[in-house]
């Protein structure tokens, strides 16, 4: 298995992969926090 280098990929990219990927759990926690750290997640309290 090869390891992809989730900091290479632009966040699009990253999300395509993670997609494609679900059992990818490392990739998806980076995904996670990319999407923060750009502003693109909102949160909600319930």
């Amino acid at each position: 298995m090869t390891t992809a280098n989730y900091d290479a990929m632009s966040l699009d990219d990253l999300r395509r992969y993670v997609l494609s990927h679900r059992q990818d759990i490392v990739a998806f926690q980076a995904y996670i926090d990319r999407s923060k750290a750009a502003g693109r997640m909102i949160s909600m309290d319930i």
